[in-house]
């Protein structure tokens, strides 16, 4: 998972993830019910996720290692024992 490829706007896996704040944009379109980049990038990961058939390995390029962490665990993405930090 890597953000330089959404270019600023499209995806952020950073902010699905917990280790980059909401943007004001985001939390508006929130309240308003409208679609943000933090929806976006959620349907985006289950869509790459649900797709593996033997296994998966998720890479998650960040330098907020423990937020990304404590969100995978809070959420019941992943469990303490599948998370490598390196």
């Amino acid at each position: 998972m890597d953000d330089a490829q959404a270019r600023g706007f499209l995806f952020s896996y950073e902010k699905l993830f917990g280790a980059k704040a909401q943007s004001d944009t985001d939390v508006k379109n929130k309240r308003e019910g409208k679609d943000t980049s933090i929806t976006r990038t959620a349907r985006l990961f289950y869509v790459a996720c649900t797709r593996a058939q033997k296994s998966l390995a998720v890479v998650a390029y960040t330098e907020n290692l423990e937020s990304v962490k404590d969100t995978a665990l809070s959420n019941c993405w992943f469990s303490e024992d599948e998370i490598y930090m390196l």
